[in-house]
């Protein structure tokens, strides 16, 4: 259900159930989301003090008593984990603690959208935990959201999307449903200038792949980013509103800080890990940051496909977070002219 507005349909429920006088919270384990939202809607009726109690973290239900909640809304359901906490070290599985905390567990979920070894949420995990705690489940093909609201409603997108990356093979990957702004720029400068341009109501922003270290959570006049013709930039600021933030602008997103939002335009750039090789699309996890914890194992478990698919999920995410537009750029030459040629031959 990648961009079929799975937020969207979350937070109506929310204020609907709320207002019909049941407990309720909506539930994610990015930070990013929860406070973009809470800090958007304390500007109305409601304190933020209200708005944190309603918007809470995956693992915030260690050691509650069983169905507390009326209800609880778990968005981006395929982040969650075995284990809360920093270290991993604390509770029970989060899918566990949240049916057994609430009456009725809703969990929107795109098994495409895992990026990160944590992440364990599944269709499948799901039903098992259910079991266990006795609940009944509804789970059938009337409950998959069949059209989405990003991209300016383009199936066809996602699915050119899936197919350039090598997710799947797709029969509309030639085909755009609907106009959508998609350029690819041979210098970054350029990029961030034209995105600057879109940038009328602050709701541009350039995200990356996690390909490079994070020198300025030390230093904050460090530079964290380094591309030709003398691009430079930082990753965005230790804050959960990056998405948001008048000045966040100039600095750039990861899918830490981007996940579950959507902005009007995003300029992407593709790191070292995504690159064409004898014309296939392939991932190389080395060339990720050392500082990367969303690949953090792989060594030790050799699970390259795992980590293979980490990557194509977090390109597929970032390059579908513009609801009018997407710019790319490329440090890999031949994979950027592969994208231009993919563009070239799609049919709008």
């Amino acid at each position: 259900m990648l961009g079929t507005g799975k937020s969207v349909i979350a937070i109506n429920l929310l204020a609907k159930i709320l207002n019909e006088g049941f407990s309720c919270a909506y539930v994610t384990k990015t930070s990013a989301p929860r406070y973009t939202f809470s800090n958007n809607l304390v500007k109305g009726k409601h304190t933020l003090g209200y708005l944190k109690g309603v918007f809470k973290g995956s693992g915030s239900f260690i050691g509650i008593n069983n169905n507390v909640y009326d209800c609880l809304l778990v968005d981006e359901s395929h982040r969650l984990n075995a284990k809360s906490g920093m270290y991993s070290n604390k509770g029970d599985n989060q899918i566990k603690e949240i049916i057994h905390a609430s009456k009725v567990s809703v969990f929107f979920i795109d098994e495409d959208q895992i990026v990160t070894t944590k992440d364990i949420g599944s269709i499948e995990e799901i039903k098992k935990w259910a079991k266990i705690e006795n609940s009944i489940v509804i789970c059938d093909d009337s409950l998959v959201l069949k059209s989405q609201f990003r991209c300016n409603g383009s199936d066809g997108y996602l699915a050119f999307l899936d197919d350039l990356l090598g997710i799947r093979e797709t029969a509309n990957h030639n085909f755009f449903d609907f106009d959508y702004d998609v350029r690819v720029f041979d210098d970054p400068n350029l990029m961030r200038e034209e995105l600057r341009k879109t940038n009328i109501n602050n709701k541009s922003r350039m995200i990356a792949g996690y390909c490079y270290p994070w020198n300025s959570s030390k230093d904050k006049n460090a530079i964290d980013i380094v591309l030709e013709n003398g691009f430079e930039a930082q990753w965005n600021f230790d804050t959960n509103t990056f998405a948001t933030d008048s000045d966040s602008f100039e600095q750039v997103g990861c899918i830490h800080s981007t996940q579950g939002l959507e902005f009007d335009y995003v300029g992407i750039i593709i790191g070292k890990d995504l690159r064409l090789i004898d014309s296939i699309v392939k991932t190389d996890y080395t060339k990720r940051a050392k500082s990367d914890a969303s690949i953090k194992g792989i060594k030790s478990t050799k699970n390259f496909a795992l980590a293979d698919k980490i990557i194509r999920n977090t390109y597929k995410t970032l390059l579908s977070r513009g609801q009018k537009g997407c710019f790319i750029y490329c440090e890999d030459k031949l994979l950027s002219e592969y994208i231009k040629y993919r563009l070239s031959k799609v049919r709008k």
